[in-house]
């Protein structure tokens, strides 16, 4: 068979039947073989066939297990503040402020809890560059808001206001609003704020998507996606301009409880084309650490608290029950150990293994010793977020002091769950830390923030091989977000989505894995980023 493109250099396949090979050919988009150079090139044919000859490494494009492509991209449109220093926070909101039409909401986000007194940041210092107008931005996790004294009145908050089960409102010593408000409480405010546009969506979708084929990603999990979402992708897929594989993780509204079943199913019933699926059912179960929402076995130090577990285990279990039954795998959100044995007792709970659900917790922050077996014995996908696994600023200046030393250096157990036979995949969180795959590698390998081989490393006994790594972005991130029977290794019959990097992590100091770039994508043998 003519190749319509040959891939000749040192390729990872992620295929255990042949892990390295010399060369890929592809025809009409799909893998037609991969092997040695000289067997690969016998399908080569004169003005025919292109041949990309890779000074770099050859692997299956990347997958990202754990993103918000939608909600991150939407930041573009509005004040984002996600890669400004947090010394140009209040210049840039009011430069953003000056340009809105009257009436306009101040929306965006991005800011750094690390960069205010215990994550909190006020509302008068909002005030003074958004004025009479309301504002409401979003942390950089998405877990808190920063709101102004506008929108606190809009929504009625005041000192009489109480905590909403599994949030706060910060205050001050009078018991007033003080402008930061913490996961459910956001929504006191956040069901004010103007809905987003279908046009918004499509605008984020299309920044997004040629963002990620820049770093060589062609396939993800969207973490958390409601209706007008979901239809954004659906419209992108149905007019020929989505060029990826999304599964969208349906959001599970807690306030809502078994009743939205019929509604999910819908949705998912929808979603039924070749690039966009909806198997998938997202639940948050706690916060986080840095402000001590996440669900913890034992106190936060100097505190009496465990946590905010948002459900009841009981609550838990139909919830997780009644996905199954409908026939949905399940994300969970958890960051703190209690979560973690909430959610694997109400998966072990729930059905059989080998149903074919591909259900998974991510994050993982925590996680008791005695739990991590149960990962791969019931299996449960272990959806990590590398990148944070190191002694970052926001870890040290604010997950530190709450967690102790021991707590601390526990984090993040992924040697640990390697060894017990756990799926590890791997994913950004974007837009909550960069998307790029190859940092997160090497945090993954090195334990120590990107580029810094200066750097104390986080539990270094958890660091995992570069293999293990490449396969957790490709392989097995397929296989969590189910459509590793087309994606996700290099294997005849599969669609040719590749990425081709300039450089081989394999010959480069591990502190240097970050720095390698993506030099083109390949999405069904089609380039749809090029450097």
């Amino acid at each position: 068979m003519t190749a319509d493109t040959i891939f000749l250099g040192r390729v990872f396949t992620a295929d255990p039947a042949r892990r390295f090979a010399e060369a890929v050919a592809v025809t009409d988009g799909i893998i037609t073989a991969v092997g040695d150079r000289a067997d690969v090139l016998g399908h080569y044919r004169s003005g025919t066939t292109e041949i990309v000859d890779a000074a770099g490494l050859i692997c299956p494009a990347f997958h990202d297990a754990h993103i918000h492509l939608l909600e991150g991209s939407v930041f573009d449109l509005w004040v984002n503040l996600h890669d400004t220093d947090p010394s140009e926070y209040l210049p840039v909101i009011e430069q953003g402020t000056l340009a809105l039409p009257d009436g306009a909401w101040v929306r965006g986000g991005g800011w750094s809890m690390s960069a205010f007194p215990g994550g909190n940041p006020a509302a008068a210092a909002l005030d003074a560059v958004t004025g009479a107008r309301p504002a409401y931005l979003t942390a950089r996790d998405g877990h808190s808001a920063w709101v102004n004294s506008a929108a606190l009145r809009l929504a009625g908050i005041d000192a009489r206001t109480t905590d909403p089960a599994g949030g706060r409102i910060e205050r001050d010593d009078r018991g007033e609003p003080t402008g930061a408000l913490h996961e459910t409480a956001m929504k006191l405010v956040n069901t004010h704020v103007p809905e987003i546009t279908a046009d918004e969506w499509a605008a984020a979708l299309s920044a997004g998507q040629r963002y990620l084929h820049s770093l060589g990603i062609v396939g993800w999990q969207d973490a958390r996606l409601n209706a007008p979402m979901l239809h954004a992708y659906l419209e992108a897929e149905c007019t020929g301009t989505l060029r990826a594989r999304v599964t969208a993780a349906l959001h599970w509204d807690p306030r809502r409880g078994l009743q939205q079943i019929s509604e999910l199913c819908e949705l998912r019933d929808l979603a039924g084309g070749p690039l966009v699926g909806a198997s998938m059912v997202k639940i948050f179960v706690d916060g986080v650490v840095e402000n001590q929402t996440a669900s913890l076995h034992e106190p936060y130090r100097c505190s009496h608290s465990r946590g905010v577990p948002l459900f009841d285990p009981a609550q838990l279990q139909d919830a997780i029950a009644a996905c199954v039954d409908a026939g949905f795998s399940v994300h969970v959100h958890s960051i703190g150990d209690a979560a973690t044995t909430a959610a694997l007792d109400a998966f072990e709970r729930s059905g059989d293994p080998e149903s074919g659900l591909r259900h998974q917790i991510c994050h993982l922050q925590l996680i008791r010793p005695s739990d991590i077996p149960r990962f791969g014995a019931h299996g449960v996908i272990a959806n990590v977020q590398a990148l944070w696994a190191c002694r970052d600023e926001q870890n040290v200046t604010l997950c530190r002091p709450v967690l102790g030393d021991d707590r601390f250096e526990a984090q993040y157990p992924f040697g640990d769950l390697a060894r017990a036979d756990a799926t590890l995949a791997f994913g950004s969180d974007w837009r909550v830390s960069t998307p790029n795959p190859l940092p997160q590698i090497e945090v993954a390998v090195t334990r120590r923030p990107p580029g810094d081989p200066d750097a104390a490393p986080l539990g270094p006994a958890q660091s995992l091989d570069l293999t293990t790594c490449l396969l957790g972005f490709t392989r097995t991130a397929a296989y969590a977000a189910g459509v590793d029977d087309r994606s996700g290794s290099l294997t005849v019959g599969r669609d040719a989505d590749i990425v081709v990097l300039d450089t081989d992590p394999y010959t480069v100091e591990d502190h240097q894995i970050g720095g390698i770039a993506v030099a083109a994508t390949y999405f069904r043998g089609e380039a749809v980023y090029t450097a």
